[in-house]
């Protein structure tokens, strides 16, 4: 299997510069395809090295989103390995959701809930009450 190319990329998105700062993003690149997601990081636009894709200088603010960008990079790189190692095909969006935490084992709504009210159901008298366990059944069936 040929290796795919793979590259993480920051950078600013200055048109929602709000208080002087403007958010961080980022964006994954696997063999063309791109996904973008925001890094949930503001910086002032002064300290932003654009040649470098990270904060210039050594101030405490500088270094603190330097090493949470470092920490995005790894992670990210990391389930690009995952998949690699997994899947046959990757793409920016597969590793983008992966490390966003929606993974192929999603699962429903309904599901979930239902899953709960078997684990409750085995605690009432215990430590649940009865009258709760109606309550919950009742907003599943409105839910449903």
């Amino acid at each position: 299997m040929a290796r795919s190319t793979f590259k993480v990329l920051f950078y600013l998105k200055r048109q929602n510069e709000k208080n002087g700062k403007v958010p961080v993003m980022g964006r994954i690149t696997v063999n063309g395809t791109i996904a973008q997601f925001s890094c949930k990081l503001n910086i002032r636009l002064a300290l932003w090295d654009t040649e470098a894709n990270k904060a210039s200088g050594k101030s405490v603010e500088a270094q603190r989103i330097n090493e949470k960008l470092e920490n995005i990079k790894t992670n990210i790189g990391k389930q690009y390995q995952r998949i690699c190692d997994r899947d046959s095909y990757v793409t920016a969006e597969k590793v983008r959701n992966a490390w966003l935490g929606m993974g192929g084992e999603c699962k429903l709504l309904m599901q979930t809930f239902d899953e709960y009210l078997t684990a409750f159901e085995k605690r009432v008298g215990k430590d649940r009450a009865q009258s709760t366990l109606e309550n919950y059944r009742k907003a599943y069936k409105h839910l449903s």
